[in-house]
């Protein structure tokens, strides 16, 4: 049987809900707006901006889906169905399966339009309703509170 401490105290189950319904609702905000105005869903745009902010607008299969914290069959899904529609392109590195991801003007125009949709979006639905002090905190918490080794964070997106 478990102890009592061992259960979130009310304040604290609070907190956590208030937090993830408050995120939830910022999130999910943003990709409607982006999916409306941009036509990209969010996991199409974070590949394109990755891409967009990397030198040659190219980087290595592995590397994309490490920043994104995905596994290899995810991204590997996701980029076939954009390479289909013309937004980056895949080609062999020579050895092995080594991938390199390229965005095309197709995929640099979608990402640059969208930057500023995803940049508005941000701005109305996740800035704009904070006062300083809570951005403050905000800014404060992923460098306090991120897990030593990134398994949470990697399997709560997975």
């Amino acid at each position: 049987m478990s102890s009592p401490d061992s259960y979130l105290s009310p304040h604290e189950r609070d907190l956590w809900r208030g937090f993830l319904a408050w995120s939830e609702s910022v999130t999910a905000s943003v990709a409607r707006a982006l999916t409306e105005r941009s036509g990209l869903s969010v996991p199409e745009f974070e590949i394109l901006v990755r891409l967009w902010e990397a030198p040659g607008h190219s980087l290595g299969q592995q590397t994309l889906g490490d920043s994104l914290s995905w596994s290899a069959s995810r991204l590997s899904h996701q980029l076939s169905r954009m390479d289909k529609r013309a937004l980056l392109s895949r080609k062999s590195a020579g050895s092995g399966r080594y991938m390199i991801v390229r965005l095309t003007p197709a995929g640099a125009d979608a990402a640059r339009r969208a930057l500023h949709v995803h940049a508005e979006a941000v701005r109305a639905f996740f800035l704009a309703p904070l006062n300083d002090t809570q951005r403050s905190a905000l800014a404060s918490l992923p460098a306090s509170s991120a897990p030593a080794d990134g398994h949470a964070a990697r399997s709560a997106r997975q």
